[in-house]
């Protein structure tokens, strides 16, 4: 049972968000205490007490409280979610960026972009578990820190077992392709294989409809901005030949990557749109937070990140196992992919383990690019845990291709970031 729940980033903006799931929630989970554990202290205050307040007027039977110590945090924990940002925005924007000046996508989770927040996220993720088998060794991990299945893969492969990996990509992209059918806000059904933002999904029901193949043309949901509208018109020109295949929104970029390029050179980078942002939330937070009846009406990301962190401390608290997608070592789940490589894969979770169900096998074209995107996730949570070739590593990125340009972008990145990154010095 779940009755202590760490944060980590819990003065987030995304927090607010997460907390009104839990709250709403409240009933399916046995929670009695929510710690908030943050290094940016004035958000920490500012979330926590409007977190405390909401609860408190909604009658939830737990309470909410900011803890600036990590120790302090995690001891005696019974489970905790890793959504922290080492670097900040600041180095996001630098995710973002720096590929482009050798003509590569900028993005923190695939290419360059997302190996040079991985060399920031694993070391701090493995903090985390170090703190942990001190102080709350029967303590569960929840990782949401991006790239969510390297990070995931390091941790494995340092001999924490006690953890997943969470992603809410395939709730969005599976809702946008409902809301393109005509089917907002059905219920959905699917299985799906493959890597963390490189999955492809089959067997897709919305409502009692078998929705693959698409129609060819599908209109593109209306509420996204321009980079979700080039991902999903790319989607559907993927899934074209794959007749019962939807693939991952993310997997363009692999595909279209000049695409992407020309995209982030109009529209600047999404950091700055992000970050343009804050202000107004934070202003929002204060105030509801200092209100006797909290209204939050504004906050980062959408349910998908609550609705599946309910959901997975739902499961580890359960007699019964749930269905959730998540980020595991694919012990034999996938015939596609080695036993200990970590997979996205649709598991059943419960308090007493997990068990992962037979995932489809991928149409052979698509291991074209999924193979070699499993050996760069290998080497890189080698190279990170055991001073392994950070050259080799970068480079059998797909986007990146050779040693020459992973010196080019490795030289330019050690002046960029500096002590963000010790791993390069």
């Amino acid at each position: 049972m779940i009755r202590s729940f760490a944060i980590l980033g819990g003065g987030s903006a995304y927090t607010p968000g997460l907390l009104a799931a839990l709250i709403h929630h409240a009933d399916r989970l046995h929670l009695a205490e929510v710690r908030l554990h943050d290094t940016h202290l004035e958000h920490l205050e500012i979330v926590a007490r409007l977190g405390a307040r909401m609860a408190e007027v909604a009658g939830a039977p737990f309470r909410v409280v900011a803890e600036p110590d990590l120790e302090r945090t995690l001891t005696g924990i019974d489970a905790a979610l890793n959504s922290t940002r080492p670097g900040g925005f600041e180095c996001r924007r630098l995710d973002e960026t720096l590929p482009l000046e050798l003509g590569l996508p900028g993005q923190e989770t695939v290419g360059p972009g997302g190996f040079l927040f991985a060399l920031r996220s694993i070391p701090q993720a493995l903090g985390v578990a170090a703190v942990m088998r001190r102080v709350a060794p029967y303590g569960f991990l929840l990782n949401y820190t991006n790239p969510t299945n390297l990070v995931t893969q390091a941790l494995i492969d340092s001999g924490f077992p006690r953890v997943v990996g969470l992603c809410d990509q395939a709730d969005g992209d599976l809702a946008a392709l409902a809301w393109a059918l005509g089917k907002k806000g059905e219920p959905v059904s699917f299985r799906c294989s493959g890597l963390n933002h490189a999955t492809w999904y089959t067997d897709v029901r919305v409502g009692d409809h078998d929705v693959l193949p698409v129609p060819r043309d599908l209109p593109v949901p209306a509420w996204v901005n321009r980079e979700h509208e080039l991902r999903f018109e790319l989607s559907a020109e993927l899934a074209r030949p794959h007749d019962g295949w939807w693939p991952n929104s993310y997997l363009p970029y692999y595909t279209h990557a000049d695409r992407f390029v020309a995209l982030s050179h109009r529209e600047g980078p999404r950091t700055d749109a992000i970050t343009a942002r804050l202000p107004f939330y934070y202003r929002h937070f204060e105030e509801e937070g200092g209100k006797e009846v909290p209204i939050l009406t504004h906050h980062r990301g959408n349910t998908d990140f609550g609705d599946l962190a309910v959901r997975g401390l739902e499961a580890l608290g359960a007699e019964r196992p749930s269905s959730i997608v998540l980020n595991v070592p694919n012990e034999g789940a996938s015939p596609d992919f080695a036993g200990d490589t970590v997979v996205e894969v649709v598991t059943r979770l419960e308090a007493g383990g997990m068990e992962r169900p037979r995932a489809p096998r991928l149409p052979r074209a698509t291991l074209d690019l999924l193979r070699p995107l499993e050996r760069y996730q290998r080497l890189t949570s080698e190279a990170v845990l055991a001073g392994g070739d950070l050259v080799k590593a970068l480079a059998a990125n797909p986007l990146v291709g050779t040693g020459a340009t992973a010196v080019k972008l490795l030289t330019l990145a050690r002046r960029a970031y500096g002590e963000w990154i010790p791993l390069l010095d």
